[in-house]
């Protein structure tokens, strides 16, 4: 089930080592929260059409509040590995 979502949400990704053209940029799309993770969905034709976050795989979690722009969501998440 979805608990909120949010239209015209930005995700930028940094601190990624050798950087594919996918996380490149400023992705803009809709956020969709559910209770086990977030779903971002590009609003583009974009080599990221989506970008799934599971809770227990985000670490460092806060929302930042600045004075002269807008809040958001900071922190690291992690790739899921899968055995081979």
């Amino acid at each position: 089930s979805v608990l909120k979502q949010c239209k015209d949400v930005e995700l930028s990704f940094s601190d990624v080592t050798g950087k594919p053209e996918a996380f490149k940029g400023i992705k803009k799309g809709m956020l969709y929260l559910t209770p086990y993770r977030m779903i971002f969905v590009s609003k583009r034709k974009d080599s990221m059409l989506s970008f799934m976050m599971p809770f227990y795989l985000v670490k460092g979690c806060s929302i930042e509040q600045p004075v002269f722009s807008a809040n958001y969501i900071k922190g690291q998440i992690q790739a899921e590995l899968f055995p081979s």
